[in-house]
């Protein structure tokens, strides 16, 4: 749901630091970077966050009529301009994304999206994440699927062994 208009931030730094707030771990999901050639049903897991989680922060701190985006095709690569508005002004960042292979163009739009929203820090955190999350994945109707509870349980390990 929307904050009201009289909670929202106003200061630019405010709004940057609302908008690069962490997202709870239940709206992280993680997807397989590739299969480990020498341990059976393990995998590099990736954390990522998906569009909508995108747009609900963007919604709510900043409102829906103060942010807005443009897609630009550029043959296989989609460039997304995302503007926010603050202080009755436009501030622009761009990123793109290429092609996916399940569902091409949805999956551009849509990655091109996160990437642009990264520029306003949000789920900037994901890419400072440990690089060799190698956690087991299951197979469920034919796909390999993380196990989500032991790529949490191998971030926690690698975490304290950063810190």
């Amino acid at each position: 749901m929307e904050k009201s208009k009289s909670k929202r931030p106003v200061e630019a730094d405010d709004i940057s630091f609302q908008l690069s707030k962490e997202f709870p771990h239940s709206d992280i999901k993680w997807r397989i970077g590739r299969l480990s050639r020498n341990v059976k049903n393990t995998a590099l897991m990736l954390a990522y966050i998906d569009a909508r989680d995108v747009q609900k922060r963007l919604d709510e701190v900043v409102g829906t009529e103060n942010w807005q985006c443009k897609h630009i095709s550029y043959g296989p690569k989609t460039i997304c301009h995302l503007g926010i508005k603050i202080k009755g002004e436009w501030i622009w960042k761009s990123d793109g994304a290429g092609d996916t292979k399940v569902e091409a163009d949805k999956g551009a739009i849509s990655d091109s999206f996160k990437r642009a929203a990264v520029h306003f820090g949000i789920g900037q955190y994901l890419y400072d994440f440990p690089k060799r999350i190698w956690a087991r994945y299951k197979e469920e109707h034919g796909y390999q699927v993380p196990d989500v509870n032991h790529c949490w349980e191998i971030y926690r390990k690698c975490k304290s062994e950063i810190s």
